[in-house]
């Protein structure tokens, strides 16, 4: 199959100008979807399929963007920032794409309403005040009754049922927008648009900015909150992805000039291959997904690496061949016949290693995987085909001049005895795989989303929330069939917090507990205070008390008849089609940036009637968290299996003899081995992003194992030094060319894929080491056992 792979790029390649023209034909048509990809790099974008994206994606449809634009507002004048909250509060309202702001607490609604809050209690209590003062009335117009003091009866001491009602039932529901002093003030602003659409944000943050500009002066404004993170993250994440991506291009670069200085036509030729099956792979994004996510952003770094590892094996080859002062023509042929079905069985191997990802049931990285196995397929295909069509075109009139200092073997030599290399392989594999039991058993995962997630510091913005009685976490937002599961879900959720079953969830916030509980036993106790209020009594009252009783029982006709929630109150649980009290918020109590947080908020959900069986559906940071956990740490093993499997197959098909497939493979079991004791001695903790590289690793491993044994079963009639003599400047080109994308990630501003990037190196440097060590010491042992067989058998012809 391999070599049929080769013999069929060489015929194609003998129609160079059909080739390059189809190519260019093929570029100028990805120009479109190249420029028209989306950028969805946000954590809950990678989720985009899944079953809890679908939940959030059906709640984001009806409540909005799932995060907000904070405004915090700083100025010693408090009227002055309230009056500016307010304003800029009701121009945003007015703007379709807001769903809603926040600025206070609907106070002036909540005092007007004041009576058919206050809970029996507060009623029984201002009842016997009452009483108290009636008797006194009562005794005073008793005439069997002298009262012999000249002074004056002093009014009674406040009944303070406001602060009653305020500090038992409003302060466990409000939440506060401003500090005691008002010179802190937090606007939070929720889009009507997703909040994956960075254009959107964009357009807001702007809107925003403009009126701070017409109004603003005088007071300070800072930005916070996921809109304004979002916004954040694209402007720092997209510079630094392109930055690294330049820097995988200046690393190549300095490679082909290094390598064709004397040759500059070369690098053009190189270049050109090495950039076009990125570019393709690209426009099959567009194509496939309509968009880049924050793993597959990588690929534009892993991917030239591996076209380049292809370039330098082809190139090889070919200089190899102009050295016999052949025709170009022939020594394309004959690169392409030679290197061909290697390249091809090492291609597929990534390939295979790629498309692994698949059983990881994350729709980011299932992109991801699936785009890096057409890229390397890509690499395959255009890299030798490309190359060679270039080649031939470029030298019709005239060849090239060629010079290469290859490393020509002067003498055959075995490196130890065969006893010694024996004893050397069984030390360093019974150490390695002691080692690596130890290390494997010891290994930490990193849970700290602000290491592994781009994090913004707004300092000043979160120290000025933080005086605040503001929230610093964004809520769970639990969206409900219709608001009769309200009392429900509040009932459950407080019986279960008493028992101490939802030890990292805080408050709820329902449409219901907005709603006055008028009950037949509370509608006689204001019927009996209704009673009991005369002029006589209130003129006994302190006079702030007199006016809010008056102004309760006015508003008591009227919203006992008909009562309605504010707007402010009504839209924050209403839908975008005015169903009302469908949304529930859930405040956590712990840090989701831990993901052991997040994964026990997870299961505490989960103990929710309703949620549980998924009559309601839920979404939140932590939600999010905890599902990339469990779903990259539950699956990705099953990858790293998959990927091994493949590797076996694809060897055995290009060996079809089992031990040749277990020593190329050897080199890349040590080499696994040795990284993972380094990730253990140097401390290393595991992320969700960085156990990724374990599965590419596997990939890149086999190369140059490949290239090696591959020449050493060719050339049966030299030994295992004159191989490595012959593939060594090759080996060592191909497998530095691998470091080109795990380098570039070390730039990368984002620490998952820097991450990835530090696995990547450590892992490249133990594979550079174990193909130099491990094949040498093998393949000169079989050189050995050979060479003793071979005078065994002589001898035993001699006594015959």
């Amino acid at each position: 199959m391999f070599s049929a792979f080769a013999k069929l790029i060489r015929k194609i390649a003998h129609y160079p100008k059909t080739m390059i023209g189809l190519f260019l034909a093929i570029t100028l048509v990805c120009i479109y979807p190249i420029e028209n990809l989306r950028w969805e790099i946000q954590l809950q974008d990678t989720l985009k399929g899944h079953e809890v994206e679908e939940d959030y994606q059906t709640i984001e449809n009806a409540f909005g963007g799932l995060g907000s634009l904070t405004v915090v507002i700083q100025s010693k004048d408090s009227a002055a920032n309230y009056k500016f909250a307010q304003k800029l509060a009701r121009q945003l309202e007015k703007d379709p794409a807001v769903h809603y702001t926040e600025y206070d607490t609907d106070l002036d609604f909540f005092r007007k309403n004041r009576l058919l809050y206050a809970s029996e209690k507060d009623l029984d209590l201002v009842i016997e005040k009452l009483d108290k003062v009636k008797d006194e009335q009562i005794k005073k117009h008793n005439p069997l009754l002298v009262d012999l003091s000249d002074a004056a009866p002093a009014p009674h001491d406040t009944i303070e049922i406001i602060s009653q009602i305020e500090a038992k039932y409003f302060k466990s529901l409000q939440q506060d927008f401003s500090n005691q002093q008002g010179s802190i003030r937090v606007v939070d602003i929720y889009p009507a648009t997703s909040l994956s659409d960075l254009q959107a944000n964009r357009d807001l943050l702007t809107k925003v900015e403009h009126f701070v500009e017409e109004n603003g002066e005088g007071i300070n404004i800072y930005y916070t909150g996921k809109v304004y993170d979002s916004i954040k993250a694209g402007k720092a994440l997209l510079p630094k992805a392109k930055f690294a991506g330049g820097i995988a291009a200046l690393i190549i670069l300095v490679l082909l000039i290094i390598n064709f200085y004397r040759q500059p036509q070369l690098i053009f030729i190189s270049a050109v291959p090495l950039a076009l099956p990125t570019l393709f792979t690209l426009a099959s994004a567009y194509v496939l997904y309509g968009r880049i996510n924050l793993f597959t952003l990588s690929l534009g770094l892993l991917l030239p690496g591996h076209a380049c590892q292809i370039l330098t094996h082809v190139f090889t080859r070919y200089f190899h061949e102009r050295e016999r002062k052949l025709s170009p023509a022939l020594c394309i042929e004959s690169a392409l016949l030679g290197i061909g079905p290697v390249v091809a069985a090492s291609s597929l191997v990534m390939a295979g290693l790629f498309s692994a990802f698949i059983l990881v049931p994350l729709p980011g990285l299932r992109e991801f995987g699936v785009l890096g196995a057409i890229g390397s397929l890509l690499n395959l295909l255009v890299c030798p085909l490309l190359t060679a069509s270039l080649l031939l075109l470029l030298q019709r009139k005239k060849p090239f001049e060629i010079r290469f200092q290859g490393i020509s073997p002067k003498h055959r030599k075995r490196l130890f005895s065969f006893k010694t290399n024996w004893i050397i392989i069984v030390t360093i594999s019974v150490a390695s795989a002691g080692a690596w039991l130890y290390s494997g058993a010891n290994l930490t995962f990193l849970y700290d989303f602000k290491k592994t997630e781009l994090q913004l510091e707004e300092r000043e913005a979160k120290a000025l929330i933080a005086e605040t009685g503001f929230s610093t976490y964004d809520p769970i937002i639990v969206m409900l069939p219709d608001s009769s599961y309200n009392d429900d879900l509040v009932e459950n959720f407080e019986h279960l917090q008493k028992k101490g079953r939802l030890k990292d969830l805080g408050k709820i916030y329902t449409q219901y507990q907005f709603l006055p509980k008028v009950s037949v036993e509370k509608k006689h106790k204001i019927e009996t205070l209704k009673k009991m209020i005369s002029e006589d009594v209130l003129a006994r009252l302190n006079p702030k008390d007199s006016a809010a009783i008056v102004e309760m029982f006015d508003n008591y006709e009227n919203d006992v008849k008909e009562f309605e929630l504010s707007e402010s109150i009504r839209k924050k649980f209403t839908d975008k089609n005015g169903k009302s009290g469908v949304f529930a918020f859930i405040i956590p109590s712990s840090d989701p940036n831990n993901g052991l947080i997040c994964r026990h908020i997870a299961k505490q959900l989960q103990q929710i009637d309703g949620i549980h069986d998924k009559t309601f559906k839920i979404c939140g940071t932590p939600i999010l968290r905890a599902s990339l956990l469990d779903t990259v740490l539950g699956n990705i093993d099953k990858s790293i299996l998959l990927g091994t499997i493949l590797l076996w197959i694809v060897l055995l098909m290009f060996y079809n003899k089992l031990s040749r497939a277990f020593f190329t493979l050897l080199p890349s079991l040590f080499a696994m081995s040795w990284v993972t004791i380094l990730v253990h001695v140097f401390n290393i903790q595991i992320s969700a992003y960085s156990s990724i590289a374990f599965v590419l690793l596997i990939g890149a491993s086999v190369d140059g194992s490949l290239q090696l044994w591959s020449s050493y079963y060719e050339k049966q009639g030299g030994n295992a030094w004159t191989v490595l003599q012959t593939k060594l400047i090759s080996t060592l080109i191909a497998q530095g060319a691998s470091f080109i994308g795990a380098l570039a990630m070390l730039f990368s501003s984002h620490p998952g894929i820097n991450g990835m990037g530090q696995i990547a190196v450590l892992g490249l440097i133990c594979i550079f080491i174990s193909q130099f060590t491990i094949y040498p010491l093998v393949a000169s042992t079989l050189d050995a056992y050979r060479i003793l067989k071979k005078a065994k058998h002589k001898h035993e012809k001699l006594i015959r």
